[in-house]
């Protein structure tokens, strides 16, 4: 089994101020990393996942992986962190966070992660001992599955089902899509949301779960990941 995928990042910097955060992402073979935090942080995080894994013959622990990357980030700081990769027909992922993944079959949605937040707008960071990343196994994957990752700036302003429903779409347009379409184009549709001020999102439903008042989406970085898997 092998995953064919594509990404989009679209930034949220307005070109007058620096950015203290963002999204920083890598794919090596079948295995990618997104990272959002402060920005030298997550840049070297990222960096180091890819010079480990690229030294790494055959399989690629995600926890094992995220773990050393951390240990070789010699710049202070912190960051959520997703990691996803294929082996065999078992998905592997570590996550912690507001990042994270869905997959779909036959056009619904089998799984997708959980957020790891200790309350509204509080996620568990790398870098606050405190937090421990979630480690996720599925099993018996099929072709034709698809997997849709992501920062929060994706998870913040489309619900899954309104990422699915998107999928769907693009797909019955083009049998055989360019990954790289796909993922721009959810992108796309995330970073128009996070400036909707009149939309109902996943952000403004955890406001209001909290007891906070927020319309709208939310503004930041977005990063989309989206992947088949072919036999």
């Amino acid at each position: 089994m092998r995953m064919i995928s594509g990404s989009k990042f679209i930034s949220s910097k307005d070109g007058k101020n620096p950015k203290k955060k963002g999204d920083v992402h890598v794919k090596h073979g079948q295995t990618f990393v997104i990272a959002h935090g402060s920005c030298q942080f997550v840049t070297d995080l990222v960096s180091n996942c890819f010079h480990i894994a690229n030294k790494i013959k055959g399989f690629i622990n995600p926890i094992d992986l995220l773990n050393h990357a951390y240990l070789e980030t010699k710049v202070p700081g912190s960051s959520t962190a997703c990691i996803i990769t294929l082996n065999e027909w078992c998905l592997h992922a570590v996550n912690i966070g507001d990042n994270g993944f869905i997959l779909l079959r036959n056009e619904e949605i089998l799984y997708e992660s959980p957020i790891q937040q200790h309350t509204y707008k509080t996620p568990y960071q790398l870098g606050n001992t405190k937090d421990s990343p979630e480690e996720i196994k599925l099993t018996e994957l099929e072709p034709g599955d698809i997997i849709i990752a992501g920062s929060a700036g994706l998870f913040n302003n489309l619900f899954t089902h309104e990422i699915k429903d998107l999928v769907i779409k693009e797909i019955r347009k083009d049998p055989a899509p360019s990954p790289d379409m796909i993922a721009a184009e959810i992108a796309k549709n995330a970073i128009e949301r996070s400036i909707d001020q009149c939309r109902f999102t996943p952000y403004s439903k955890a406001a209001w779960q909290a007891g906070k008042r927020h319309r709208g989406g939310k503004m930041g970085d977005v990063t989309a990941i989206f992947a088949f898997i072919l036999p």
